[in-house]
């Protein structure tokens, strides 16, 4: 089983009207309610290819009671654990632009981190975990403490955050990680402009521990690396319209397909992100299969 990790889950509100006069009353077009947070967009996006997960993470008050029930209505299944305060409201307000307003999410205790704790502790090693997302406050360690669980218990993750929460992770080999070039460019500590800088700021990922590094470059594509193979795959065509959960997208996409070969899994990864990119909200599946046969990808000579 496939198992997403969300610790701070969203009630995703969006908000679409022409423009917005501030201090003025504005009237919106039309609204949307989402089940948010980058683990369950993860568990959405791998539902509409096929594949059933567990969303886990911390869910609470009337906001999260929404979130579950919007998941069970998907069809997906959850495992939350019940919290004191209730679950945040992000904004996406959409005019010509977009502009998103994300609340700060609520206390998580210690005994909520034990009770997630208790939960991947029985899991095996067939079994696949994916983290996203940030962490709650006060515990900065956390994505460490939970893949050395992981780790230990011979139970693979994959993981997609940015920082020392990332790099923590390195020493028990995440199965992917999907770093944009702004948040390698942070772990690297360096400027990296060419495909060459990328694969080897990817490469001394892959040294560090991890399997897959798969770096997104927003609408130039992405740079694919692994102890095997170093490739670079263009965009494809298409107009942009929503930014949000691309990557979370391409995550589930690349993990959709993990038992086919790398190419294929590639593949579905960029095209779950692009055709979420050209979508109002988390790509389809019919959206994603359409983009697979039209994704490049090219091998990189010559690093070293």
């Amino acid at each position: 089983m496939i198992y997403t990790v969300t610790f701070n889950p969203s009630l995703d509100y969006v908000v679409r009207l022409d423009e917005v006069d501030i201090g003025a009353l504005n009237r919106t077009g039309d609204t949307e309610k989402y089940a948010g947070g980058k683990g369950i967009n993860v568990s959405r996006v791998l539902k509409q290819l096929g594949r059933e997960s567990t969303a886990l993470g911390f869910c609470g008050g009337f906001t999260g009671g929404f979130i579950k029930d919007a998941l069970e209505s998907q069809g997906i299944s959850h495992r939350f654990i019940e919290i004191e305060e209730d679950t945040r409201i992000n904004i996406k307000l959409k005019t010509a632009s977009e502009t998103e307003i994300n609340a700060d999410g609520p206390k998580i205790t210690d005994e909520n981190i034990e009770s997630l704790k208790d939960q991947l502790a029985g899991l095996t090693g067939d079994d696949h975990v994916i983290f996203a997302g940030s962490v709650p406050k006060g515990h900065d360690r956390l994505y460490e403490e939970l893949s050395r669980l992981l780790f230990e218990k011979d139970v693979s993750f994959s993981i997609d955050t940015e920082g020392g929460k990332l790099t923590s992770t390195l020493q028990y080999n995440p199965y992917l990680i999907k770093p944009n070039l702004f948040e390698l460019e942070g772990i690297a500590g360096r400027k990296l402009v060419c495909d060459t800088d990328i694969v080897e700021a990817a490469q001394e990922l892959i040294e560090r521990g991890a399997s897959n590094v798969l770096v997104t470059l927003g609408g130039k594509g992405a740079v694919f690396v692994n102890p095997d193979v170093r490739l670079r795959i263009p965009s494809p065509e298409g107009v942009l319209r929503n930014s949000v959960g691309a990557g979370d997208s391409t995550v589930a996409g690349f993990i959709a397909v993990y038992r086919r070969g790398i190419e294929e899994r590639i593949r579905y990864a960029i095209a779950s992100g692009s055709a979420t990119a050209f979508s109002d909200d988390l790509a389809s599946g019919h959206e994603i299969e359409a983009l697979v046969p039209h994704i490049e990808i090219n091998s990189i000579e010559g690093v070293e």
